[in-house]
């Protein structure tokens, strides 16, 4: 290309061949993170502005003005305090934007890298998108308690049918450039930057094919109800759910700039909410400290190459999976070649299902699987740097495997047992060396849940727990450290969770209405249906394996030892606290004529706040039992490993959202329903006080106090 001029700004550069056409890219420094997003789009509008203006210039193509760089999302929700100010910054911006793209010149966007969020808002502005092959395209911010702003909202509605806009806009979900280009969201894909150059030029060269390029979706009112009812129904507790379905129902009678004048009214209107805050700290500010840097930090030599994995069942496939996913060499271990083939057989299922989602190619599937090697015999082994132990949770059975295959673990190596409420310490006693045994407990399915809870023993050493952290981040998942103690964090405030249900339901409240109000506090499932999947004996295995139970605890645990005698066990046996029928599919709940009946129901509302609070109030006793350091990590661990519900922030967000002085008094009005409602006199004393855990992003909490 024959340069005949340059214009140079402080983080872009754009050059004019001779033929008039201009190309704008950013100017790459050592340091990855240039300045606010705003302050960047600002300066690549003022850019894009002063070339177009240029009668010279025949049209533009420009490669994503962010780059990679990551959305700051406590600066924007911190200039959302001032309403009116970012209001009119960003006003200006997306107004600027809109007249660039109105005028007669035509624009190419050219998407070199995964486009997220602002990233992917930006590409939307240009006439005719290239990508190529590779990269991925979403709005992840979705999940985040925001939606897509920039005009993004706007932009995507007007531009793709109304179910592709729809799923992209609402669902938060990566799709490939070969999906983007089905739907409509990118017009070439190119196999490298050259041929997406040469694309580029073709397009801007050929008026006939720039007017063929202009469509704009058709507006279909009964397909919009079809479509947007079912998400406003499920979504009904997420504000930015809500704004973002309004934006696009009201933009549609509306003229193309007052309608993006309401998509920024919507998004400050969710920034400033404080459910966003809520989210945001918890799904993206402390999930991107726990896989970056909390924790202590592994300083050794120490690389983890080749692990073996004890038990082929679900845990223990997932795990494999995973850890051959990441690069890693593993041995599968059962008790026959059989179920140890098995287990091998699942990664099989699920890197296939990859490669028909695009998430995968064969090439890289074969080179997965051939990382997992099935056997039943420990001296197939050699040296590993890892063992994972994932047997039935059963003390003895957990021991038998421990001390079978400790002999191959190398010098630099550790133990890990994934267990969910099996004592660390105890399980440890097995092994010479318990400073290096550790709990990692992963959630099933492996491959779909990203949390892992990362138990230490009273004698792991800090060393140990640097490289499990290390693993677990090679894994791409995210930890949250717990100190061991009977079912650690996430197992123990969930099974208060499902006991209180079973005691509502012995008190005589149906167990629809119990299940149902569960899902209208924003659970993905109700309690009762959770424990017929799981099986009612396996919960009741589990409470075996704890010290004590208290009075509350014991009715529970003999109402369902009632239910697995009379063959009521869960989904797998047909029946439990639904009938199944096993030819559709479809459960009913069932009605235990045994049970009370209450002649006056208690509010709606009520039964909410009791599956909402007995986690929560149990979080805190974690909390100052020193069974968690931080607050923060039970808002991950509840979130993102046992469905709390996102919008609360997590358990101790949610006692935030609720304030301190009325979750302890609907405490308070528990008291009589069991010894889960004992409030410990330090949170009484925090509500005098009208403490909150946290202030907008920030933790109030030292880390020290444990009261």
């Amino acid at each position: 290309m024959d340069i005949v001029k340059n214009i140079s700004f402080m983080h872009f550069q754009s050059e004019k061949d001779e033929k008039g056409m201009v190309f704008i890219r950013p100017i790459h420094t050592a340091d990855t993170n240039q300045g606010e997003c705003l302050d960047l789009l600002e300066e690549f509008v003022a850019v894009m502005t002063k070339n177009i203006e240029d009668t010279e210039v025949i049209g533009i193509v420009f490669n994503n003005p962010l780059g990679q760089q990551a959305i700051d999302y406590e600066a924007l929700l911190n200039q959302a305090k001032e309403g009116s100010l970012v209001k009119k910054r960003l006003t200006k911006l997306v107004m600027s934007w809109n007249q660039l793209q109105e005028q007669g010149k035509p624009i190419v966007g050219i998407i070199l890298d995964d486009s997220q969020s602002f990233q992917l808002s930006a590409m939307l502005y240009a006439h005719y998108r290239i990508a190529l092959g590779q990269v991925k395209l979403g709005f992840p911010e979705i999940k985040l308690g925001l939606f897509p702003g920039l005009g993004a909202t706007v932009l995507a509605t007007q531009l793709l049918p109304l179910d592709a806009a729809l799923s992209l806009l609402t669902q938060g979900n990566n799709i490939t450039a070969g999906q983007a280009k089905s739907i409509g969201l990118i017009d070439e894909i190119a196999s490298d930057k050259d041929a997406a150059l040469q694309l580029a030029r073709a397009w801007i060269l050929d008026p006939v094919n720039r007017a063929k390029s202009s469509t704009k979706s058709i507006w279909d009112e009964e397909l919009w109800h079809q479509l947007a009812d079912p998400i406003r129904k499920r979504y009904a507790l997420s504000p930015n759910i809500a704004c973002c379905l309004q934006v696009i129902d009201k933009s549609i009678a509306i003229s193309k700039r007052e309608a993006l004048e309401l998509e920024i009214e919507n998004y400050i209107k969710v920034l400033q909410d404080p459910i966003t805050w809520s989210i945001i700290r918890t799904q993206h500010v402390a999930v991107q400290e726990a896989i970056s840097s909390s924790g202590p930090v592994d300083n050794s030599a120490y690389t983890v190459k080749k692990i073996a994995v004890l038990g082929a069942g679900m845990m223990g496939s997932g795990i494999a999976f995973e850890a051959a996913r990441a690069g890693i060499d593993v041995i599968l271990k059962d008790v026959t070649i059989h179920q140890a083939e098995q287990g091998k057989a699942y990664a099989e299922k699920v890197s296939s299902k990859w490669v028909e989602l695009g998430r995968m190619d064969e090439e890289k599937r074969q080179v997965l699987l051939s990382r997992i090697h099935p056997t039943d015999q420990v001296d197939n082994f050699g040296e590993v740097d890892l063992i994972v132990e994932a047997v039935f949770e059963d003390k003895k059975l957990k021991a038998a495997v421990s001390i079978e295959t400790l002999p191959f673990l190398s010098k630099e190596g550790f133990f890990a047992s994934n267990t969910t409420s099996l004592p660390i310490s105890e399980l440890a006693l097995v092994s010479p060396k318990p400073e290096n045994f550790i709990g990692l407990h992963f959630f099933s399915p492996v491959d779909r849940m990203a949390l892992v809870e990362v138990i230490k023993g009273k004698k792991t050493s800090e060393e140990t727990l640097a490289k499990a952290l290390k693993v677990v981040r090679k894994l791409d998942k995210i930890p949250i450290i717990v100190h061991d103690g009977p079912a650690f964090f996430t197992s123990r405030i969930f099974f208060n969770y499902l006991l209180e249900a079973v005691t509502m339901l012995l008190e005589g409240i149906p167990a629809a209405l119990i299940d149902e109000q569960a899902k209208h506090a924003g659970f993905a499932v109700g309690p009762l249906a959770v424990l017929d999947e799981i099986s009612l004996a396996l919960m009741l295995h589990v409470y075996d394996q704890l010290p004590q139970l208290h009075a509350s605890q014991k009715r529970c645990y003999h109402y369902l030892e009632t239910l697995v005698e009379a063959g009521r066990n869960g989904r797998k046996s047909g029946k439990g606290f639904y009938d199944y029928d096993m030819g559709s599919g479809k459960k009913t709940i069932w009605q235990d004529a045994t049970l009370p009946k209450l002649d006056i129901l208690p509010k709606l509302e009520t039964i909410q706040n009791r599956l909402l609070h007995v986690m929560s109030l149990d979080s805190y006793r974690c909390l100052i039992e020193g069974v968690l350091d931080r607050p923060i990590d039970a808002d991950v661990g509840a979130t993102l490993g046992i469905g709390y519900p996102v919008q609360t922030g997590g358990v101790f967000g949610h006692m935030d959202q609720v304030g301190l002085q009325q979750f302890v008094k609907d405490c308070q009005t528990f008291a009589h329903l069991g010894e889960q409602w004992i409030i410990p006199e330090s949170l009484e004393e925090l509500a005098k006080e009208n403490y909150k855990f946290y202030s907008g992003l920030q933790s109030n909490w030292p880390v020290e106090n444990k009261n």
